[in-house]
């Protein structure tokens, strides 16, 4: 009986120790896990400027600056949040995906008119 009951902590240990390393599994070769750093996560973005022409709550409104596009975007659903107060005719860099639109605007900059 005591041999069976040692046996039986044996095994258990065996077990958890088997799905621990399964959980959590060792690196190889002493390598330790190493993370992409990218410095400017919205370099694989592309940039469009627009003057904003309407604002109703967080909802904005705009125009590009050759007048050929229109914007609308809300407040809330952009990606990164809004920092900057935008109000109307301010200008604006839109950052949304290089190749596909799906997901709108991932980012929104006022940009600061130089002044003589």
């Amino acid at each position: 009986m005591k041999t069976k009951v040692t046996l039986l902590i044996i095994l258990v240990v065996i077990l958890t120790t088997l799905s621990i390393v399964q959980l959590y599994p060792f690196p190889k070769g002493g390598e330790t896990k190493k993370t992409a750093v990218n410095s400017d996560p919205l370099e694989n973005y592309k940039t469009l400027t627009y003057i904003i022409t309407e604002v109703d709550g967080n909802q904005y409104f705009g125009e590009s600056v050759d007048g050929k596009s229109k914007i609308h975007f809300h407040r809330d659903r952009v990606k990164y949040p809004i920092t900057d107060s935008i109000k109307v005719h301010d200008k604006i860099l839109a950052y949304v995906e290089s190749e596909n639109h799906i997901d709108g605007i991932v980012k929104v900059e006022k940009i600061e008119e130089e002044k003589d």
